[in-house]
């Protein structure tokens, strides 16, 4: 196959750097629409493309002996990642990833794993990630664990006013009804969440709550075209859950969730 690989927009200063930070894959069509970004290391870093077939790897120059690792380097890759999602598709890469030279981006990222990288895109096609996090408000989960098991009352009132020695039994039996409750209340909501918002997704990954408050923390891959549907089923739920549960809903972001890349075992210091 003849390569039809180009580099644009890394300038003179990817030619003296040691190294490439490589930001994420875009379809190599849009390369030449990219309006360029300050990168790492601020104006003498602008982010450019290196194209192979129809992969462009957002790339720019590290200067000698720099390796990122600062708050503002961190805010760097967000920002040019924030821009690639506003301009189109988008794979981005995890927070350092540094390869040696622009044959390395090439042969070793874009032409070795071209099949999943092409998959990926064409999964990500038109669509962006929103954020949904679901807060208790206080008490409020005990409350609801019971509403789920009334029997959790009379056992609380049943230990009222009696030594712990002498109401141990029941003690003990409310602590497990308490925590058998609240489970049972968690994974009511989730469900009540989840049967609202996976109608209008194209993809949900819930992971697990930093802290009892968290009810629902989610990561919705959304077509572009199926925003405004989200936004209101999420104001929906938001306006009827009011008091009970308060959501925070965050986006339009880059992929991060859905852009996982298996990479080859001598690759792995190249951490997607």
């Amino acid at each position: 196959m003849a390569d039809s690989s180009r580099t644009s927009a890394t300038g003179t200063a990817s030619r003296q750097a040691t190294s490439l930070y490589v930001y994420g894959v875009v379809p190599a069509p849009t390369a030449a629409d990219w309006p360029g970004a300050d990168g790492i290391g601020g104006p003498e870093a602008r982010v450019g493309t290196i194209e192979s077939g129809d992969l462009a790897a957002l790339v720019s120059a590290l200067p000698p002996d720099s390796t990122p690792g600062k708050r503002e380097d961190l805010d760097a890759h967000r920002r040019v990642l924030a821009l690639a999602v506003e301009q189109g598709t988008v794979i981005p890469f995890r927070f350092g990833m540094v390869m040696p030279t622009e044959d390395v981006v090439r042969q070793r990222l874009l032409d070795r794993h071209r099949p999943e990288l092409t998959e990926l895109l064409r999964r990500l096609d038109g669509r962006v990630q929103m954020n949904v996090r679901a807060l208790y408000a206080e008490d409020a989960l005990l409350r609801g664990a019971i509403e789920i098991d009334p029997e959790i009352a009379r056992l609380s009132a049943a230990v009222q006013g009696r030594s712990e020695i002498e109401s141990r039994p029941e003690r003990i039996a409310l602590g497990e009804r308490v925590a058998a409750a609240v489970e049972a209340r968690r994974q009511q909501d989730e469900q009540v969440l989840l049967d609202v918002l996976q109608p209008v997704v194209s993809d949900l990954l819930v992971e697990p709550g930093e802290s009892e408050r968290v009810a629902f923390n989610a990561q919705l891959l959304v077509r572009r075209d199926r925003r405004a549907a989200l936004d209101e089923a999420v104001a929906e739920l938001g306006g009827a859950l009011q008091g009970y549960l308060a959501l925070r809903y965050i986006g339009p972001l880059p992929p991060y969730s859905f852009s996982q890349l298996a990479l080859e075992a001598q690759d792995e210091r190249w951490d997607f």
